[in-house]
């Protein structure tokens, strides 16, 4: 039996974000393969969703984990944290081995924590814990990264949208043109991830929610494995009879893609059918400006309830990295999706089979009006979705290769 250790910088037994579900089905896909799971991690403030406590413990030890280790904040980890969290509001983007993403004690407590454990593989997150790596001497080709998103591009995005998004209530009438361009990011791949990808390159593996990022690294000399979210397909009576849905996450991309929406599509479709609502459920309720045909839902404790009778899902999003994560969970409970081109590239979505894929303002309120108006075309179409999540992206597929994955990494080392 071999032993592995994870690392992700917060606690994920509560499945809140995108990022604590992806690292608890990581978790089970290293569980899956019988070997000594140990789970290395940070702390955060309590009532932020992201602190240990007792009920992390008690669900990590429920779950098979061996053992957890959380690095009690000191100092230079609050200032670390309170630089994110101003870089957050400025938009500015550190290197990777700024103390922003792993102070001077984390390394030095995750180096002495890997000295005694002895694993014979690590697991990180983010190319930005590479510094973790490297406090900890452990050789990078007996390391697997888990790379949910590009931190320096997603971050330079972010900082665009920090400098052009208007305070207060978000109101299409106020939004600029310039974040409402769907090209508005083009070319920040280029420019700010050449760095993050050399570092992805020199590890034993790289697991990647995205093709797109996956070829990245292979072009630069690593092995990355295009390893999409994965969920299990939810059955439901869905009626398909109720609002469209938009649920949303706490980041500046949604924002960005609910005034979108509400400026460019909203118009067109209620245009056309005037009785036409979309329900946003999630952390953008709080900032939204009244508008007609939009009605907050606010924060929902299960979300099958509101996928029961939703119409439809849309995903107006055309920021960030990744893969978004609300795509596959729509139609995991057999809610169609009508999304951007961008965010559908990295989804089991396929045009008119199981959803719809557009590419402007005009074609996405198309679509949109098309399935309000057809309940058969609704059900198809959801029934369509559910079945894809089955065969493609699927928790079972998921766990397959990850324990494939640790095994070829352990052969390596041998």
């Amino acid at each position: 039996m071999a032993r592995i250790l994870l690392w992700f910088p917060h606690a994920f037994h509560r499945q809140r974000m995108g990022s604590q579900q992806g690292a608890m089905k990581l978790l089970k896909g290293l569980l899956s393969t019988g070997h000594e799971i140990h789970i290395a991690s940070g702390t955060y403030p309590v009532g932020s969703g992201m602190e240990w406590n007792s009920e992390g413990f008690a669900a990590m030890e429920a779950a098979g984990v061996k053992s957890v280790h959380v690095h009690r904040s000191m100092l230079d980890d609050m200032i670390g944290l309170a630089l994110r969290k101003r870089d957050e509001r400025t938009g500015r983007v550190r290197p990777l081995d700024s103390w922003a993403y792993a102070p001077p004690l984390l390394r030095k407590w995750f180096g002495r924590l890997a000295a005694r454990i002895r694993p014979d593989i690590l697991v990180v997150n983010y190319a930005s814990s590479d510094t973790l790596v490297e406090a900890s001497g452990f050789d990078r080709s007996r390391c697997i990264l888990d790379l949910p998103d590009l931190v320096l591009v997603n971050k330079a995005m972010r900082r665009f949208l920090s400098r052009n998004l208007p305070p207060g209530p978000l109101d299409p009438a106020t939004a600029p043109d310039r974040i409402l361009d769907l090209e508005c990011f083009a070319g920040m791949e280029a420019g700010a991830g050449s760095e993050e990808v050399d570092i992805c390159a020199r590890y034993g593996r790289v697991l990647s929610v995205s093709r797109r990022e996956a070829d990245l690294v292979d072009a630069r000399g690593g092995s990355a494995v295009h390893l999409p979210v994965s969920m299990a397909p939810v059955p439901l009576d869905n009626s398909w009879s109720g609002r469209a849905i938009l649920a949303t996450g706490p980041n500046s991309f949604n924002a960005q893609g609910y005034l979108w929406f509400a400026a460019k599509v909203l118009p067109l479709v209620r245009a056309k059918v005037p009785e036409f609502e979309l329900g946003i459920t999630g952390a953008l309720c709080p900032s939204l400006s009244p508008l007609d045909g939009v009605v907050p839902m606010g924060f929902v404790e299960n979300i099958s309830d509101i996928y029961r009778d939703a119409r439809f899902s849309i995903c107006p999003v055309f920021g960030g990295t990744g893969q978004q994560v609300k795509i596959v969970e729509s139609m995991a409970h057999g809610v169609p999706v009508v999304a951007l081109s961008g965010p559908a590239r990295e989804s089991p979505i396929r045009h008119g089979i199981n959803g719809s894929i557009c590419g402007n303002e005009e074609a996405f309120a198309e679509a949109c009006v098309g399935l309000w108006n057809d309940a058969e075309l609704r059900r198809s179409r959801g029934l369509a979705a559910r079945a894809a999540v089955s065969e493609e992206a699927s928790d079972t597929r998921y766990r397959g290769e990850v324990a494939r994955i640790v095994e070829d990494v352990l052969g390596a080392g041998r």
